[in-house]
């Protein structure tokens, strides 16, 4: 399999040269890393910026997979916070001036899970490019699952 060499983003991965949609990691979207066809893909994964948040940094871990987000919290013990992707009705960023400047800042998903109505992903890299991975990969779920909004109808 070939890595894509000229990508260029849009919502839910980025597309080649030859048009194909692929995931952060050059693999074509909705290949599983092992090579199958199919199945809950990675999209991205980060961690708070070391910079602004050394502890969050080390004890945080954020995933985004086609089907859900991940969230790990702790360092010696561990918990893991899911929100399926389906379940997203917005997402938001927040940048303060010094955070605009190094090109960091907050991600804010807002969900209809009567569990977790908020989940925040602290000082990420990139905020707006991942935003638009996660509202991508959000609306692909609800087309996939047949899930609206109650906007959407």
């Amino acid at each position: 399999m070939t890595r894509a060499t000229e990508t260029r983003p849009v919502a839910g991965g980025v597309q080649d040269a030859s048009g194909q949609m692929v995931a952060d990691d050059g693999l074509p979207l909705g290949e599983d890393l092992d090579g199958a066809p199919g199945g809950e893909r990675i999209l991205w994964r980060g961690r708070p910026s070391p910079f602004l948040s050394p502890q969050k940094a080390l004890m945080n871990r954020y995933k985004l997979t086609n089907e859900r987000m991940m969230v790990d919290y702790g360092f010696i013990g561990r918990r893991t916070e899911e929100v399926d992707l389906y379940r997203v009705n917005d997402v938001a960023v927040k940048q303060n001036a010094l955070e605009r400047m190094f090109g960091i800042g907050d991600i804010k998903i807002f969900t209809s899970d009567a569990s977790a109505p908020e989940k925040n992903l602290f000082n990420v890299s990139d905020p707006d490019r991942v935003k638009d991975l996660i509202r991508g990969a959000a609306r692909i779920e609800r087309q996939r699952r047949r899930v609206l909004l109650r906007d959407e109808v």
